[in-house]
Order: C-alpha cells, then sequence, then structure tokens
C-alpha cells in the first residue's frame, strides 16, 4: 500500500508522444511516436472511450508541428476522471503552426522578388512574417491627397456613393492613377480615427477625367456600415463614420517600400520587397493559411472539461473576415458591424455587433488550462472565451504579435447579458500572470484582455506593453443594456437600446495587480484599464481595480488612464498607480493639403485639446470609490455629463478615500511597483 502511494503519478499515466518526425502508424509509445497531435488526440479519445479515468499525457517533442486543419476538441475528448495533458517534453519546443514556409524566390522588377506558390493549394492570408517579424501589407503612404469619401443629400437622405478622386501624380506621386490598379476587388481603404477603425473593400473605378473626380465604388454591405456613425445636427456621416482615408492597401501596385509584401490570389505569388541588408534566400518567411488552430465545442449543460495545454507554442494563423465585403467596420474593443441590418444612429455604437473570432476559440468549456505556452504571429484573437466557458485558466503565458485581443472573455449580446439559461454564462475564468506584447497589430481597437459580461473573471497579475488602444477594457452598452437604460452616450435616450427590468448577468469581476505600459500607442480616447455600463447589481457585486500600474501612455495620446466611460456603475478602484502618464490631446488626422484640389473636409481645428486624467470618463453613472490610489493627474475628466429631467447631474455618489498626487514613479509605493504584473522574465 505504501509503495503505490510513493509511486510518481506519471508513473501510473497512461501516456503518449509525438514528434514531427515520427509517424501516425507508430503506437505513440516514448520509442516510436505519433507524428501528429491529430494522431494523438485519436489515442486520447480511445483511451477515454475505453474508461480510463486517470491522468492521460501526450508528451510533445520540439519541432514544428504544421498543421492542416484546426485541432477538434469535444465532449468525446472529456476527461472524466482526471486530466488530459498536452505538454512540451522538457527543454523542447514544440511549435504548433498553421502556416506554410516560402521559398525559391526569383528576382522580380526592381528590389522586389516573387516566390511561385501555384503547386500549393493557396489560401487566403492578410498577413506574413519573415525572421519572425510581422512584415506589413503593401500600402499607400497615409492620408494621400485627392480621396475624399463622397456623401451627397438627395431627397433629404444622406447617401454614400464611394471615395471620389483625381489622379494626382504632383501630391501623389508614388501612387498610380486608381483607374488603373489591377485587381481592384482586392484592395482595401482604411481609416484610422479616435478609438475606431474601418477595413472597406474596392468594388470597381471609374476613371477621372481632366478636373471632374472618378469614383471608387465600394463592396456593401461594409461600406454602408461604416458610415452609420451620423452627426446629430445634419444626419451627415460623422467624424466616426468613413470621413477620411487613412491609406490603402493591398496591390501589387503599391509594393515600394522594403519589408512590404503582396500575396496574388489569383496568380498564386507572393511579392516581397526584402528590407535593406536582408538575404531573402536565407530569411525564414512564414505565410499563416489556417483561421484556426484550435476548437474546444462542448455544448450548454455538457461542457468539455479538464484538457491542459502546457510548454507549446501557437503561431502562423490569419483571419480572413476583413477581406470580404463586410470589411472591419470597428465599433469598439474588437467587436464590428457586419451583415446589411445597420441602422444609422448618432451615438457612435450599435446594438448589433460581431466578436473577433479567436484563433484558438472555446465554447461552453470547463476547466481548460493553458500554462506556459507561446502565442505569437496569430491573425485574430489569440484566445476567445466566447460562451458557456466556466473556471478556465490562462496563466503563465507570452503573447506577442497578435493582430487583434490577446485573451477575450464572455459576449456583448442582449444574450450575454441576459442569457435565458446560466449554462451560458462565462463565470470563474482566470487571466493571469501572462506577459503580452504587442497584441492588436492589425486591428488597433481592440484591448490586450477584453471581458463582456461576465462574472467572477480574475484578471490579475499579468503584464501588457505596446498596445494600440487600452490595455483592459471590461463591459459593454454604456448604460443603455442595464436596467433602466441609462443614457451614458452623448446623444443617447433612456431606452434606446430596449427597455430592462433587470440587471444585466455581470458582477464580481476583478483586475488586481496588473502592469500596463505603452497604451494607446495608434489611438486615443481609451486607457491602461477602461470600463463601461453596470458592473454589477450592486457596490458590493461591483468591479474591483486593484493594485494596478500603468506607465508610459503614449504622450500626444488623449484618454484617462483608469477610465470609467458611460455608464460606468459600481466600482471600486483602490491601491492603484499612475505616473509618467501625461495629459494627451485630441487628434483626427492632418489637415488636408493646402494644394489639394479634392481635399477631405478639414476637422483639423478639433486637434490639440487636452483630453483625459488618470481617472474620468464620458457620461459614467456613478457609485464609483477611489481609495488610496496614487495618482500624477488626481481631478476626475468628466466629458459631456448627462443631466435628468430633474436636474440631476451624473457622475452621481463619487467617493474619493485617502488618494494622494505624486509627481512621478519615487512618489509610489514601492512594494505596489515590485508586486504588479507577471513573474515572467523579472
Amino acid at each position: 500500500m505504501l509503495l503505490s502511494i510513493l509511486i510518481p503519478v506519471q508513473v501510473l499515466a497512461v501516456q503518449f508522444w509525438t514528434d514531427p518526425a515520427g509517424n501516425d502508424a507508430n503506437p505513440g509509445t516514448k520509442a516510436l511516436p505519433f507524428a501528429t497531435l491529430a494522431r494523438a488526440k485519436t489515442a486520447v479519445r480511445t483511451a477515454l472511450a475505453a474508461g480510463s479515468r486517470g491522468i492521460i499525457i501526450v508528451n510533445v517533442h520540439g519541432g514544428t508541428y504544421r498543421m492542416d486543419a484546426p485541432l477538434q476538441f469535444n465532449l468525446l475528448d472529456t476527461a472524466k476522471g482526471a486530466k488530459v495533458i498536452y505538454r512540451a517534453v522538457k527543454g523542447e519546443t514544440p511549435v504548433l503552426t498553421g502556416s506554410i514556409p516560402v521559398a525559391n524566390w526569383v528576382p522580380d522588377v526592381g528590389r522586389v522578388v516573387k516566390s511561385d506558390l501555384s503547386a500549393i493549394a493557396l489560401k487566403p492570408s492578410r498577413q506574413l512574417f519573415v525572421n519572425g517579424n510581422r512584415a506589413p501589407r503593401a500600402r499607400t503612404p497615409d492620408y494621400p491627397s485627392s480621396f475624399k469619401p463622397l456623401f451627397a443629400l438627395a431627397g433629404g437622405v444622406w447617401t454614400t456613393p464611394g471615395i471620389e478622386y483625381l489622379h494626382n501624380p504632383i501630391l501623389n506621386p508614388t501612387i498610380p492613377d486608381p483607374f488603373t490598379w489591377l485587381q481592384q476587388d482586392k484592395i482595401e481603404a482604411v481609416i484610422i480615427t479616435q478609438w475606431k477603425m474601418s477595413i472597406c473593400r474596392v468594388a470597381s473605378i471609374s476613371a477621372s477625367v481632366g478636373i471632374i473626380p472618378g469614383l471608387i465604388t465600394m463592396q456593401e454591405p461594409g461600406w454602408t456600415n461604416a458610415n452609420v456613425f451620423r452627426d446629430k445636427d445634419t444626419g451627415e456621416p460623422s467624424i466616426w463614420s468613413f470621413w477620411q482615408v487613412t491609406r490603402f492597401e493591398n496591390a501589387r501596385e503599391f509594393l515600394d517600400e522594403p519589408g512590404e509584401w503582396y500575396l496574388d490570389e489569383t496568380a498564386k505569388a507572393l511579392y516581397y520587397m526584402p528590407l535593406w541588408g536582408e538575404d531573402i534566400n536565407t530569411a525564414e518567411v512564414e505565410l499563416p493559411q489556417l483561421e484556426s488552430l484550435i476548437e474546444i465545442t462542448g455544448a450548454p449543460g455538457s461542457p468539455v472539461s479538464n484538457i491542459v495545454f502546457q510548454g507549446l507554442t501557437f503561431s502562423g494563423a490569419t483571419w480572413n473576415g476583413p477581406g470580404s465585403a463586410d470589411g472591419y467596420v470597428a465599433d469598439q474593443s474588437g467587436f464590428h458591424l457586419a451583415g446589411g441590418a445597420q441602422q444609422p444612429n448618432y451615438i457612435g455604437h450599435s446594438t448589433d455587433v460581431t466578436r473577433t473570432p479567436g484563433n484558438i476559440s472555446l465554447s461552453h468549456a470547463s476547466k481548460i488550462e493553458f500554462r506556459k505556452n507561446t502565442f505569437e504571429q496569430l491573425g485574430a484573437v489569440a484566445i476567445d472565451l466566447v460562451t458557456g466557458c466556466v473556471q478556465n485558466t490562462i496563466d503563465s503565458n507570452m503573447f506577442r504579435d497578435t493582430s487583434s485581443a490577446a485573451v477575450q472573455v464572455g459576449g456583448v449580446s442582449e444574450d450575454d447579458a441576459r442569457p435565458a439559461a446560466t449554462s451560458s454564462i462565462c463565470r470563474g475564468n482566470i487571466v493571469s500572470n501572462n506577459r503580452i506584447y504587442r497584441s492588436g497589430q492589425d486591428y488597433f481597437d481592440s484591448a490586450a484582455i477584453y471581458a463582456g459580461f461576465t462574472q467572477k473573471t480574475l484578471i490579475t497579475h499579468n503584464t501588457i506593453i505596446d498596445v494600440p488602444w487600452s490595455g483592459i477594457a471590461i463591459g459593454w452598452g454604456w448604460g443603455l443594456m442595464d436596467e433602466g437604460g441609462f443614457p451614458g452616450l452623448p446623444g443617447a435616450s433612456i431606452g434606446q437600446w430596449g427597455e430592462f427590468n433587470t440587471p444585466a448577468i455581470s458582477s464580481n469581476n476583478k483586475i488586481t495587480y496588473n502592469k500596463i505600459t505603452g497604451f494607446l500607442n495608434m489611438l486615443w480616447d481609451g486607457g491602461a484599464i477602461y470600463t463601461n455600463g453596470q458592473q454589477g447589481p450592486t457596490m458590493a457585486t461591483g468591479t474591483i481595480i486593484s493594485g494596478n500600474v500603468a506607465y508610459g501612455k503614449r504622450t500626444l495620446a488623449g484618454g484617462n488612464t483608469y477610465y470609467t466611460d458611460g455608464g460606468s456603475r459600481y466600482l471600486t478602484l483602490r491601491y492603484n498607480v499612475s505616473y509618467d502618464n501625461p495629459v494627451g490631446i485630441t487628434y483626427f488626422g492632418p489637415a488636408p493639403n493646402l494644394l489639394d484640389p479634392l481635399p477631405y473636409p478639414d476637422v483639423a481645428i478639433l486637434n490639440g485639446f487636452p483630453y483625459g486624467s488618470d481617472i474620468g470618463g464620458c457620461r459614467p453613472y456613478g457609485d464609483i470609490k477611489y481609495i488610496s490610489n496614487y495618482l500624477l493627474h488626481p481631478d476626475f475628466f468628466s466629458v459631456s455629463p448627462y443631466v435628468d429631467l430633474n436636474g440631476v447631474t451624473y457622475p452621481v455618489d463619487m467617493k474619493y478615500y485617502s488618494n494622494r498626487t505624486i509627481t512621478g514613479v519615487s512618489g509610489a509605493p514601492r512594494s505596489y511597483l515590485s508586486y504588479a504584473g507577471s513573474s515572467l522574465y523579472k
């Protein structure tokens, strides 16, 4: 009896082995390993079906596992007694990738080289990685002259025919005549503004003649959706719509800078201009092909459970949704407008939004663990906990260079806010001790970590570095989805999104001891930690934001370090630190060129106004406590406060206790600074 107690659990466990040099016809032993994780998963499923109730371990040797389909887990993969563990062999680095290597380069034109991919079943891709670094797609210079979105008033209704242009080789010397652009339906127009961005595909281009502009007609419904946010006074598309072209992307004609690339899907050829000093013949070039690497899908009330992924690297996935006719029309935090049912509104947000998917996704999953993995070179959200996810753990991982969020938990729809069954609630999930570097590299509106309508989500001890918008964001609806329908957006009215007589399910979430630096690197009007909407049914069940340290905001970026935005209610912020986060400014892009015969609207008059503080928000409800925080700018920055019919000005019931003003990092307790953040690489 004593002997059996002393035997290591690994001896008792069922074990399988994989190696890229193995063979799926092997038995999966240490001496004769499988070649793929898909084969190992089948072996695990067989063991589970045979009644195995102990630990099952898949030992994954180092090397590159090139995947031609996602690993899909369902109820047949649920461990019934202990856990199924997919883990790296100690000291080795297995890489699970959905990309293909690109080689056999030949000279094309000038410094551009070309690789023929016609021999493979090529899929579209929006990313390319060269020697581990993300390469930019071929693009025009930013804010090109003589491209003006056309808004026309006809019969009292604003229409959006497309983008007018004049071929202007003087002001745009590197941009050929748009009428001559090839594969026009693959080209994309991009706008980046405030906390939003939109990507819309071109449909066709008519010629300009002399001083008569040509017209770039855009694909639908993306173009209409990009222009649903209207000015309340005029009804014209507003500065949150596609009023200006930041740039065009994805044409062979735009490939003119070192490091840029273009994928010709029709000819199945990849074009690339090497960086100066880069030897393309020895470079490691990876083109993502899969849109999903891991899919874990249970059923309501029957979650997939007890699977662990440890020490693995997940890389090389894309997401081609923005290349569809829907494009990518951001609402906020990676949620975007799609489909043809969107209606114009004056508040800058829609009731009907679509989530950015995860390259790794979980639905109705419980006690799934991701520990000590690396997630890199991914084209969507890295890990998405969609619905019905309970007590899952994402701990001690490295996330770097993802196109959207690193982690996304829960949804933002009415069904997420008030689900018909409790089995659909995302509850008790932990995101801890992760290091997140450069998330949101394609979709700038995304936060590094986002939580929608969730319960008992714990986001703790993460280090977040260099993000385009907010570091951590939680909540949705700006009060309009809460009990009573608080109008937490300028121009909104009570009950505008429906009449709700019960609170949403959000409660008992915690954001603690995170370290966030380099936030708002691309956009403005965000923060290190951002909230909106009611965070619980009472103060006792609201969100706690405690022990976080934020510093190094982009200097000119307007925003609030700890941003309690529209409808924010029932929050306690305590023991947080902010330093080196100067008050930023508003910015809507440069004024048009004075010589431009077809200028975009000049809203530069709105640039340069001071915007933000360490605490503040636009139309929060109130019931917010600030306790023992150390802040550089402690005054609450209130934007467009709401005044109700009784003359009550919001926010209400704001409480401040023992907060301190500091001038720099030396004013904050060392214990606060050292305790925050991930222990990885400390």
